[in-house]
């Protein structure tokens, strides 16, 4: 057999090829250790090979010069090891041919008594493709058995490395009804031992060997490693691995990269592989490097072009049931509120819906000269205008009280639909639809909280003082909302509207024009808006107590979104209920020291100078109890009503006369015993008065009853 016709040829041109591919310090490396081995001094280094040539030798007859064998055989490690790669791996074949080489193999083979050829010694090396997987098929069964991390310790340190590639060749040597190469060493005597005696006693000697193996192992890890990924459903991600021998490499030794291709590709150290949302389909080339987790030195394993391409998918739909459920918590605290409010957002509802295409949609004009450069000749910009517009308008209208069937309408009207396709081809983006636009407003009810959501954001990192100037000024409201806006035109990768956008050439600063064009037209925005912003906190608002006086006197206030309403802002006021309650505008409720309990409804009043009209943000019904009395009068009092109910209760059974009497006795005890109980109590004379005159009462108008059923016959 031929070196051409064998696989060698092709198996040592894929190893260099891998080396030549990767450092070209590996190539020196290489080169190195070549010169080293071409130049070693012969008398140096026989000994090395002691362990093997022993056991030959023995078998050799006593008319063979023993010496000059010992030294061919040596010349024969030398010219191979330092042989230099060319594509036709001319010097192998030189050494092949060589009568003197010949000659020591024919006599290694008289010895044995076991003829072998050039195939022999490739089986042994490399297998036969079949069954016989040679040393180097066996060293990838001992590595594929091996776990991850112990892969990774193996690949990092060259000593067991070699430990295994002898446990390779020992397991190749003791297969000798397979191979003719173990057979005949076998035959000669010669172990595994011997052969790993002679390999570590030529790694001690040389100093040049260590990074060539390492160059050649890396290389030859480049030619079996893999890479494997994981695709997420979407497309937009893929996670990327590497394993060699069929064992995944831990990713701590393995570092990814990117290469060249497409912006839009974003690759991780650890394999992460993702293009945003909106994006298509990009390419580019990874590159996946082997560290050494001891010196931090990476070498290039593998290398590969991907393209990553999003799942084809119906797009994002808006949560209308989350929305509509959050409107309506609003709606109704709008219509909780100042009916003037609530007829102001109606109002601005009717003024949107009303206006008319031709004399308003210069209103989006800020947004649309952006857009119109970038459409094709065939578009009818005219018409395309119109019905953007036309869109805004719904959408801008609907948000005020909206219903569901209008939702719908809105988001499945086929002429919307085609708008915002032109539009999406224009900006380059997969899709845009309603749900995208509302999305962007709103939110989708998870993670991206929209234009509202973050709003929301802004405000519950707002200090009091800023909250309160924030209910005081239309200026800082619009302020707030343009930056909200702003964060959610930046977020291009969330948001299929931001991407549109953005690649059309419209900022934040041309939306910030189209609404300032719709607000400067429209009457009813700004009290519409305030009336808005109150029922949101009427609907958010959460009241703090603070009870000190023993339980007469609770200081409230109220927080919005975590954030105190300043007292500045807010008036505090009694709607109804005891007049023992006094609350003061502060938002100070106070009862009396000789009041068991109070209770009243209280209001917290939005306290802006600017207008006549107030605005509730807060009501709510407290009750006020003095614990310097718990135990005392009102105990009794509780517990003697309660009694008194089950006397009423026993009468109402329409009971016998007999029975009538005994109840009438229970009443007349229970009134003497709960006065008896009172006037021992520990309470203010005055409330002792006023409970036990309560009781008599009580007592009297009963017994009353009971005495009038008993006459009536």
């Amino acid at each position: 057999m031929s070196i051409t016709s064998s696989g060698l040829l092709t198996r040592l041109n894929e190893l260099f090829a891998a080396l030549a591919s990767g450092d070209p310090a590996d190539i020196q490396d290489v080169q190195n250790l070549r010169n080293e081995i071409a130049g070693l001094d012969e008398s140096a280094y026989l000994p090395l090979i002691d362990p093997i040539w022993n056991k030959i030798s023995a078998r050799f007859p006593e008319t063979v010069d023993k010496e000059a064998a010992k030294i061919g055989l040596l010349k024969l490690i030398k010219a191979i090891g330092s042989a230099r790669y060319d594509p036709e791996l001319s010097e192998l074949r030189a050494i092949r041919r060589s009568p003197e080489f010949i000659a020591l193999a024919r006599l290694i083979e008289s010895a044995a008594g076991e003829n072998i050829t050039f195939s022999d010694f490739l089986i042994f090396f490399l297998g036969d493709g079949g069954g016989r997987k040679g040393i180097e098929g066996t060293l990838v069964e001992l590595l594929s058995s091996s776990s991850p991390w112990e892969l990774a310790q193996l690949l990092a340190d060259q000593k067991r490395m070699t430990t295994v590639l002898l446990q390779a060749t020992g397991k190749v040597l003791g297969e000798t009804d397979s191979y003719k190469l173990s057979s005949l060493l076998t035959k000669l005597g010669v172990t595994s031992e011997d052969v790993g005696a002679v390999v570590r006693g030529f790694q001690l000697k040389l100093k040049k060997d260590e990074p060539a193996i390492n160059a050649l192992m890396i290389a030859y890890i480049r030619t079996i490693a893999k890479s494997n990924a994981i695709i997420s459903e979407d497309g937009l991600e893929h996670r990327y691995s590497l394993s060699i021998f069929g064992t995944e490499v831990p990713s701590l030794v393995v570092q990814w990269t990117k290469i060249s291709g497409s912006p839009d590709v974003s690759v991780m150290p650890d394999g992460i592989v993702t293009i945003p949302r909106g994006v298509e389909s990009a390419s580019a080339v990874i590159q996946a490097k082997l560290v050494n987790p001891l010196t931090g030195v990476g070498k290039v394993i593998l290398e590969q072009a991907i393209t990553l391409t999003a799942a084809e998918e119906e797009g994002d739909v808006f949560p209308i049931e989350q929305f509509l459920e959050r409107r309506n918590k609003l709606n109704a605290a709008l219509l909780a509120g100042n009916p003037d409010d609530a007829q102001a957002v109606r109002n601005l509802r009717d003024e949107i819906a009303g206006l008319d295409v031709a004399n308003n949609q210069a209103l989006i004009d800020p947004i649309w000269n952006r857009i119109a450069p970038r459409l094709p000749d065939s578009i009818d910009q005219a018409q395309l205008k119109a019905s953007l517009f036309e869109i805004v308008k719904a959408v801008g209208a609907m948000q005020y009280n909206p219903q569901l069937s209008e939702l719908e309408a809105i988001r499945t009207n086929p002429e919307y639909r085609a708008t915002l396709k032109t539009i999406a081809t224009a900006a380059r983006v997969k899709r845009l639809t309603i749900d995208d636009y509302l999305i962007f407003l709103f939110g989708d009810g998870a993670e991206r909280k929209g234009v509202e959501g973050a709003i929301v954001d802004i405000v519950a990192d707002m200090k009091p003082r800023e909250l309160a100037e924030l209910l005081d000024s239309t200026r800082k409201r619009n302020a707030v909302r343009d930056e909200a806006i702003a964060d959610i035109l930046a977020e291009r990768e969330d948001y299929a509207l931001s991407a549109a956008l953005n690649n059309l050439g419209v900022g934040s600063a041309d939306v910030r024009s189209a609404i300032r064009n719709f607000e400067d037209k429209l009457k009813n925005e700004v009290q519409a808006t305030l009336a808005l912003s109150i029922a949101y906190i009427r609907s958010e608002a959460i009241p703090t107590v603070k009870v000190t006086a023993n339980g007469r006197q609770h200081q409230y206030g109220l927080t919005v979104l975590d954030v105190e309403i300043p007292s500045s802002v807010v008036r505090w006021k009694k709607v109804s209920g005891s007049k023992d309650v006094k609350v003061d505008s502060n938002g100070k409720v106070t009862i009396p020291k000789n009041v068991a309990k109070g209770t009243a409804v209280i209001q917290a009043v939005w306290n802006n100078y600017g207008t006549r009209n107030s605005r509730v943000l807060f009501e709510q019904e407290v009750t006020l109890v003095n614990e310097d009395m718990i135990g005392g009068v009102e105990e009794i009092v509780q517990a003697f009503n309660e009694k008194l109910d089950e006397i009423k209760t026993k009468l109402d059974a329409d009971p016998n006369d007999e029975q009538k009497v005994q109840l009438l006795l229970e009443v007349i005890l229970l009134g003497k015993d709960t006065v008896n109980q009172i006037n021992e109590a520990d309470a203010p004379k005055a409330v002792k008065k006023k409970a036990i005159d309560t009781s008599k009462k009580q007592v009297s108008r009963l017994v009353s009853q009971i005495i009038q059923d008993l006459m009536d016959f």
